[in-house]
């Protein structure tokens, strides 16, 4: 175990029973914030979400309400503006954002977990993420599918040879239109493809959330 001065820096959910902080070695291949603080916005999205819905529940105070709102606002603009520092000790993105928060409006953001396990949160956050993802993967399959398009009405009347087996064929000139057009054709499934599973994942996620909180985050 690492000396007792770490205890206070170290990852309190799990470590709060121990009189000293985790060994170097277990930081090591226990710490996700290298991968996971890519799901810092979406971490955030669903803290908000989730404390609106306790407030609309009353489960907590609309006083509450408000500080956990203005201080993961706060917290999106350090990240964003690179002024947050994130830390190995407290392993992931979920413990980093928690402990500023608490650092920034005290004992109400304990209260945020009301109501919601760890694995709720790191499902609701890689959900948003992927959907986020496949958005932006289907919008550059839809701007290529256009670009295409472009270079077909461009070279409407422009002919090309026909070919088959590397060898110029006998074939009637072709219009080189064909050539971009069958490009669309292969590119048009996985573009639909994607916007269905978007569509499905939006969908999934909202019907694990309560009603409150699928409300309160945008599709």
């Amino acid at each position: 175990m690492a000396d007792t001065k770490d205890a206070t820096s170290s990852n309190q959910m799990w470590g709060g029973r121990f009189a000293s902080g985790p060994d170097a070695i277990m930081e090591e291949i226990n710490a996700s914030i290298g991968f996971d603080k890519k799901l810092y916005a979406q971490d955030i999205r669903g803290s908000i979400a989730h404390a609106t819905m306790l407030a609309e529940k009353d489960i907590i105070s609309r006083e509450d309400k408000e500080k956990i709102v203005e201080g993961l606002n706060t917290i999106l603009s350090e990240i964003e503006s690179g002024k947050f520092e994130f830390s190995r000790k407290l392993e992931d993105i979920h413990m980093n954002i928690e402990a500023r928060l608490a650092t920034l409006i005290g004992p109400a953001a304990g209260r945020l977990h009301t109501a919601r396990s760890r694995n709720d949160q790191v499902a609701l956050d890689f959900r948003l993420w992927v959907k986020e993802e496949l958005s932006k993967t289907e919008k550059m399959l839809t701007d290529l599918i256009a670009a295409f398009l472009d270079r077909a009405e461009e070279h409407a009347d422009t002919v090309m040879p026909g070919f088959t087996h590397l060898q110029t064929a006998h074939l009637s000139p072709l219009a080189i239109t064909a050539w971009p057009m069958s490009k669309c054709s292969a590119v048009t499934a996985p573009a639909c493809a994607t916007r269905s599973t978007t569509w499905t994942k939006a969908r999934s996620a909202r019907q694990r959330l309560p009603a409150p909180a699928s409300r309160s985050i945008a599709t």
